[in-house]
């Protein structure tokens, strides 16, 4: 199994879950949630293209699209852990819908996807 085979998984899973959170849970999607989504959606629909046609990665698009969804999901993390008046997003993206063992948000489950796909797609392979 080759990496992007990994990073179609984490990407496949983080939509379908953020599908699951906003259609049945019906928890609401703040600004920053839905620049997240517009970052890893297409890297679902990607990956999947590439496992389909069997072509190489585009390590370049990989890069800018996760590594925009990292920046914005890293903003959300540090914005919901030290709210700050100041920010982007209003008072939405301080709900905290759902909070496993006391860390676990929607925002850190964002990040840690972004985070997976940029080491699997980025880590030095062995020759």
């Amino acid at each position: 199994m080759q990496r992007h085979h990994f990073a179609f998984i984490v990407a496949t899973v983080a939509t379908l879950g953020s599908l699951y959170f906003s259609e049945v849970m019906l928890f609401l999607p703040c600004k920053l949630c839905w620049f997240q989504r517009i970052f890893m959606y297409p890297l679902a629909i990607y990956y999947l293209t590439v496992l389909l046609t069997e072509r190489n990665v585009n390590r370049l698009f990989v890069g800018l699209m996760a590594g925009a969804g990292w920046l914005i999901s890293l903003y959300h993390v540090i914005l919901e852990r030290i709210p700050n008046g100041d920010a982007f997003c209003t008072n939405d993206c301080l709900i905290r819908w759902i909070n496993y063992f006391g860390f676990i948000t929607i925002p850190l489950l964002s990040f840690v996807a972004f985070t997976l796909i940029l080491i699997i797609q980025f880590m030095p392979t062995k020759k």
